[in-house]
């Protein structure tokens, strides 16, 4: 528990945002219907915006996180490579267990017939319409910018980290590709992968540690 509080005392730049957005997100969705929510996000939209949130939704794309691990391998950082990797691995197993499980429709599903009328989509975009909940590039996203946020000695980049993470989030419903209570899920999702992953890390060291110190002077008291 001592963990946990320090890693969020020491990362409040990024999970006090996370926490307001899960506040605000949560109000959003006990107010307002599925339906509500998606039309009134992905029905704001232009030409300009289209390209730009085309390119954002690559931050969440598991081909990001797998080039932060290929640098940090490359850079010998083996252990937060290590943990970075067991962050991945468990948002993919939550993430595709959960939907497979659920099998929820996509909006362009959901809507049927309406959706030509209501449903705004990119034409170079591919639109899914299975396997929706929970967002799984929601999930890479906050999975990978968290785990960023918790390891970067500059700590006021949290800011900007969340702020990445949840341009993503956005940018899954903008693209039709998702619903919102999808991509809250999948924000939950992956800030908990890292969250229990990073905490298991650091649990092992305050563990570990004493035992190190222990035994460093006995083998002194030894020598003397």
């Amino acid at each position: 528990m001592k963990t946990l509080f320090t890693l969020f005392r020491k990362n409040t730049y990024f999970f006090l945002p996370f926490l307001l957005w899960l506040i605000v997100g949560g109000v959003m969705l006990a107010t307002y219907s599925q339906r509500e929510l998606f039309l009134g996000i992905n029905g704001e939209h232009s030409e300009w915006g289209d390209v730009i949130v085309t390119g954002l939704t690559y931050l969440g794309d598991g081909i990001m996180f797998g080039i932060v691990l290929f640098l940090m391998l490359v850079t010998q950082r083996f252990r937060l490579f290590f943990i970075g990797l067991a962050v991945l691995l468990l948002v993919t197993l939550v993430v595709q267990v959960a939907k497979h499980y659920f099998n929820a429709p996509r909006p362009i599903s959901y809507f049927g017939d309406e959706t030509a009328t209501l449903v705004h989509t990119v034409r170079w975009v591919n639109v899914h319409s299975s396997c929706s909940f929970p967002s799984g590039h929601s999930a890479g996203a906050f999975g990978m910018f968290s785990f960023l946020a918790v390891i970067s000695r500059n700590k006021k980049l949290g800011l900007l980290l969340i702020g990445m993470a949840l341009c993503a989030a956005y940018s899954r419903i903008y693209l039709a590709q998702h619903f919102f209570a999808d991509v809250y899920v999948g924000s939950i999702v992956g800030t908990l992968s890292t969250i229990i992953v990073y905490g298991f890390f650091k649990f092992r060291d305050t563990t570990s540690s004493p035992e190190v110190c222990a035994e460093a002077m006995l083998q002194a008291n030894t020598t003397s």
